[in-house]
């Protein structure tokens, strides 16, 4: 098993261990609402909640420095670190954010929405981007929405380094954490509701390479994270609830081996709430 860190619903960084299923807080955000996205890059770890950055020193998880909180919020999802460059995704703008390692915002990137002739506006004309990642020279970026339907199709748009377009696909549904492993594409299918008048298979599960390799009732939770170690793949949310209730749902992680894609375990915790991103815990302090 492996050491996880997480970015909690209720603002938190924890550290968990999913073999013994023990778990610390290390950090603890400034505003009264989640955290999203975190990576890590050597000894720093951003982290993200929708309306703030933060940098983090990984040593002892002591905060180096913090963006302004945006008004409005930007709604940060998932990000990644390549090159020198924090990319963060500002999924209500449909745009990316690049920051510098000292959180001086240096780029802002525009997404085309889905009616390219008309303003950019969240649920209306949104693609709800979700992550983007760095990948054989180009980038990938997570349309949860692929086109202007929510609870539809998702897809993904490829650009090169200078974010000129090179193709747009669909792939999955209500995708979240599209990453590559071991080369191939792999993201998170998740499913709203039924009284979301969902446009696709009320399904939930893993998407390795366009085909879902599991599933998991869609009932019982809604996950948002994905991350692996060498055995196994982390696949990681909350239960299921209205968003008022969020807060307090306990989180939700399903441990899943690489090889067979077959449950190892299913890991519950009422003390560990929803998770909303998630990254494996490569550093050697214990």
């Amino acid at each position: 098993m492996a050491l996880l860190l997480l970015a909690t619903v209720n603002g938190q960084v924890v550290r968990f261990n999913t073999e013994t299923q023990k778990y610390k807080i290390v950090f603890q955000s400034s505003e009264n609402g989640p955290l999203m996205g975190i990576c890590q890059q050597e000894d720093m770890l951003f982290v993200a909640s929708l309306n703030r950055v933060y940098k983090i020193r990984r040593s002892d998880f002591s905060l180096l420095k913090k963006t302004r909180l945006y008004i409005p919020s930007p709604g940060f999802h998932q990000m990644n670190y390549y090159d020198e460059r924090l990319y963060t995704t500002a999924t209500k703008k449909n745009q990316i954010w690049i920051y510098d390692k000292d959180l001086k915002r240096k780029q802002k990137i525009k997404v085309q929405p889905p009616y390219p002739d008309r303003r950019v506006k969240y649920k209306l004309n949104n693609n709800h981007i979700n992550n983007i990642v760095k990948y054989q020279g180009a980038f990938f970026i997570n349309l949860n929405w692929l086109n202007h339907k929510q609870y539809g199709e998702s897809g993904v748009l490829k650009t090169d380094e200078k974010f000129n377009v090179i193709e747009k696909f669909a792939y999955a549904w209500e995708s979240h954490d599209f990453q590559f492993v071991e080369d191939k594409m792999m993201a998170i299918c998740s499913s709203s509701s039924k009284d979301k008048k969902i446009l696709h298979p009320n399904t939930s599960g893993l998407m390795v390479e366009g085909e879902l390799v599991w599933e998991h009732n869609p009932d019982e939770s809604f996950c948002k994270a994905l991350c692996h170690d060498d055995q196994h793949i982390f696949f990681c949310g909350g239960q299921k609830a209205t968003r008022e209730k969020r807060k307090n749902t306990p989180g939700v992680i399903y441990v899943i081996d690489r090889s067979t894609f077959k449950l190892v375990k299913k890991i519950t915790d009422n003390q560990l709430l929803g998770v909303r991103g998630a990254i494996l815990d490569t550093h050697p302090i214990v």
